[in-house]
């Protein structure tokens, strides 16, 4: 892979490359999505079976069922167990609560309730992402969601380990249906599955564009896109541990982003562009304008650096906090902004799964006191009967 320089030509041009195939229209998946919300809307369940006939080979008859009683590996169990432990223990702490605020007569209760019903989608195509289901529902299970249901394909629903972690989560529901059409009977329900008031879990172009296609019917965590990891490393740096992690990142497939950003040194390894920066200021810049997914920092005082950093879902700081750890058993959330969308979204948590709502009562005194305030403002924007409302309540 050759090496640019920062301010080089052939660097802009790479990193232009990588915001483009960012913008690429996604015509194919928004049309593949657009089909199954269009036959899930019509057919339902039997649309539904269709899809799975054709694209799983496998004939279905109750598309919605519940986990069994399992026993796995106890090896794998341990691992799961401690995954959930400890993903539990970092998304207690962003439990939020409401508040009151009282002015003058006025007083507003800011109230915070948990959505009823997640869906939580679980990649099952190559492989079965079990650790996607601990990130998606821990959250949703300490933010108080009462109902969740698992989303995934046939083949991974029919994994034991998927029901043993859906039965240490309290689980009670697995859609058997990968893919948009899955997608689009958690947003609209079917005659077997209820319908869901949010859908979060990444998933391949067709799920983003259907979950795209659907906002406002559903709510979603975010589009998520491609894996991207950017690594800064100095001097100090062991390149083994850097091309082991860009390797691993690489692994989620071939359109996964992977960016090098050595700092006054000279190297090259496998990724998708190599840069050399002149100083920590210029690849901090890089990152910034990139919004990755993943920032690996390998250098000097990585926790300083990490600080500087504004646009970014995950950092890991120094060669002993791989990005393969955030992955699985870190504790932080693996649902994360991608495609330059960390500039204004957060990774998955608990706040995503409450919904806020305001209650208002103001003392007839308060309203004497602002309602003029509020027929000026009425009366500029040409509401006339915004006005009257509030004029003929405040006529002692």
């Amino acid at each position: 892979m050759p090496v640019h320089r920062v301010d080089s030509p052939e660097a802009e041009a790479a990193l232009r490359a990588i915001e483009a195939r960012r913008n690429a229209s996604e015509a194919e998946a928004l049309r593949v999505a657009d089909d199954a919300i269009a036959g899930v809307r019509a057919r339902g369940d039997a649309y539904v079976r269709e899809q799975i006939a054709r694209f799983d080979r496998k004939t279905v008859d109750d598309v919605l069922i519940a986990p069994r009683s399992v026993t796995i590996d106890p090896e794998l169990a341990k691992a799961l167990d401690t995954a959930i432990a400890r993903v539990q223990s970092f998304h207690r702490q962003q439990l939020a609560s409401g508040y009151t605020w009282i002015s003058e007569g006025t007083e507003v209760i800011h109230r915070l309730r948990p959505l009823r019903r997640v869906g939580v989608y679980v990649p099952g195509g190559r492989a079965v992402y079990i650790s996607t289901l601990i990130m998606g529902a821990v959250p949703a299970r300490l933010a108080g969601v009462r109902e969740i249901v698992v989303v995934t394909t046939p083949a991974a629903a029919e994994r034991d380990e998927l029901h043993y972690v859906c039965n240490r989560l309290g689980i009670g529901e697995i859609y058997r249906c990968g893919g948009a059409a899955g997608v689009a009977a958690a947003a609209l329900g079917t005659e077997s599955l209820a319908r869901v008031d949010k859908i979060v879990g990444p998933g391949n172009p067709y799920v983003t564009a259907a979950k795209a296609r659907l906002v406002g019917t559903v709510g979603i965590d975010m589009t998520a896109g491609p894996t991207e990891l950017v690594v800064i490393a100095d001097e100090t740096a062991n390149p083994d541990l850097v091309a082991a992690d860009l390797a691993a990142q690489q692994e989620h497939g071939p359109d996964s982003a992977v960016i090098c950003i050595w700092v006054r040194r000279t190297m090259e390894v496998k990724a998708t562009v190599n840069l050399i920066a002149a100083s920590i200021e210029e690849a901090i810049k890089i990152i910034n304008r990139i919004a990755p997914e993943h920032v690996s920092i390998q250098t000097r005082e990585p926790q300083g650096v990490a600080e500087r950093i504004e646009n970014c879902g995950a950092i890991f700081c120094g060669s002993s906090s791989p990005v393969a750890a955030g992955d699985y058993i870190a504790g932080p959330n693996h649902v994360l902004p991608t495609g330059g969308s960390a500039r204004f979204f957060s990774p998955l948590g608990v706040y995503d799964f409450v919904k806020r709502a305001n209650v208002i009562t103001i003392s007839d005194d308060a309203l004497q006191a602002i309602a003029p305030y509020a027929c000026r403002i009425a009366e500029f924007e040409g509401l006339p009967l915004h006005a009257r409302s509030l004029a003929e309540r405040s006529v002692a």
